[in-house]
């Protein structure tokens, strides 16, 4: 466009020589071409100066699935400078914004890589050995998709005065109808619950227990991209435990009802005491 202008005016500087009737003999009317010119090509030059800067921003130390040749791994993995974690659903984000403290890996972006329990115990590469938190094999008689005997989903309403009444029907409403004397929803969306919980005075862990709030990731065992959260009803062996939970969309529940599942221990699974 810059080359364009120019060459315009040149040849209308030329024919202006040779042809004294020609508008462009006119001194105003060659400023003013001059002076539209140069916009033109400040113009251009401020486009391409944006263009620059937001490929500069886009180019963030953070890279989604299958950029620049990274694999899916599940749970943790250091590729080349990423650090990488891969959700049970099969999407895996990974960050270039992380560092080893104290043996482990940890995430200095912990929206887009978390720190599972508030830092990551976590295998280096997919050739490594799962760690101990792992759920084992179900126990007789559950699995995660088994509906639990004798629970059913139920529905429910509101109660008048609810100060989160702007709130009902979702997962996190629920969980905090469970614990109201904790400050659950002041935390953020389910998801974020792991890692500000011990801001609020929280205890977190990997270990489920009985009347505890637990935490999926984004994509872990059915939850959104929001994450989800639910309430432990009991423990079985191996990791396993069954929840209550509310706004999810499976043997019977949905917003506004309550439902129950089996659920496991594992990678992107928190649980706050």
């Amino acid at each position: 466009m810059i080359i364009t202008a120019l060459a315009t005016l040149m040849r209308s500087r030329l024919r202006s020589r040779t042809n004294p009737t020609h508008p462009a003999h006119r001194p105003t009317t060659i400023r003013r071409t001059r002076r539209a010119s140069l916009r033109a090509a400040a113009t251009l030059t401020g486009i391409l100066g944006l263009s620059l800067a937001a490929g500069q921003i886009g180019a963030a130390p953070t890279a989604h699935a299958a950029a620049g040749g990274l694999r899916y791994v599940r749970g943790y993995s250091v590729q080349g400078s990423w650090l990488c974690y891969g959700w049970s659903s099969g999407t895996f984000h990974c960050t270039q914004r992380w560092h080893r403290g104290g043996g482990r890996l940890v995430s200095d972006n912990p929206a887009w890589v978390p720190n599972v329990g508030g830092i990551a115990r976590a295998p280096v590469g997919a050739g490594s050995a799962r760690p101990t938190g792992f759920a084992g094999s179900a126990p007789a008689n559950i699995g995660p998709w088994m509906p639990p005997p004798g629970r059913f989903a139920f529905g429910m309403r509101d109660f008048a005065g609810d100060p989160y009444g702007a709130f009902f029907g979702e997962c996190t409403w629920y969980a905090w109808l469970r614990h109201s004397n904790e400050p659950l929803m002041r935390m953020g969306n389910a998801g974020q619950w792991a890692f500000t919980a011990r801001a609020f005075g929280l205890r977190t862990g990997s270990v489920p227990a009985a009347g505890a709030t637990v935490v999926f990731q984004p994509g872990v065992q059915g939850a959104s991209g929001l994450g989800h959260a639910a309430h432990v009803e009991a423990v079985y062996g191996n990791g396993w435990f069954l929840v209550s939970e509310m706004s999810f969309f499976w043997n019977g529940g949905g917003w506004g009802r309550v439902s129950f599942r089996y659920a496991h221990v594992g990678w992107g699974v928190t649980f706050i005491y």
